[in-house]
């Protein structure tokens, strides 16, 4: 199963996450929203009928604007005059932006491969404005099966080499908990 098979199966999810997202910011002039470990923009068809919004793709890796500028021309985002959409270099222990400075941080299967998932989302909430919004979408060590907990816990060390750093077993709930946000909807 490859990454479209992927999205394929998490697209109706994501959706609604996405879709309630930007339904929090109904009425606002202009909204910023960060992606962070922006990659390939796999998210930039949720974008496709907003207006009015500044989206800042953060990527440690330079090759990945080209992919990601196909997302967003693919999506209309780069011919809509309504939206400003750019990616700028960064890691997400260090983010290049201002202390509350953005209204939203999207984050999707990118916790699992930063270096400090806790810094990482330190600095997430750093960067947010007061009240602003945190969409995040990680995968996850098993709280229910301990049968795929222990696999994912066996098969860590190969994912991380194959998969850019990807580990199977990190506790990326908790590390957010930690962090302190006002409110949090886990699913």
């Amino acid at each position: 199963v490859g990454m479209v098979d992927y999205e394929r199966e998490a697209y109706p999810t994501k959706k609604r996450l996405f879709q309630k997202l930007f339904a929090s910011f109904e009425g606002r002039p202009e909204t910023t929203i960060v992606e962070v470990g922006m990659g390939s923009f796999p998210n930039a068809l949720f974008f496709k009928q907003q207006r009015g919004f500044d989206i800042i793709g953060v990527d440690p890796n330079d090759r990945m604007e080209g992919y990601a500028r196909d997302s967003a021309s693919r999506a209309g985002l780069l011919l809509n005059n309504d939206n400003n959409f750019r990616v700028v270099h960064g890691v997400s222990e260090a983010l290049p932006l201002a202390d509350k400075s953005v209204d939203a941080v999207v984050c999707t299967l990118t916790l699992c491969s930063v270096v400090d998932p806790a810094i990482s989302v330190a600095e997430i909430k750093r960067v947010l404005k007061p009240g602003g919004k945190f969409l995040f979408w990680e995968h996850v060590l098993s709280e229910t099966d301990p049968n795929l907990a222990q696999q994912q816990i066996l098969l860590t060390p190969n994912q991380i080499k194959r998969a850019d750093g990807c580990h199977l077993d990190r506790q990326t709930g908790n590390v957010i908990r930690s962090a302190g946000f006002q409110a949090l909807d886990l699913e």
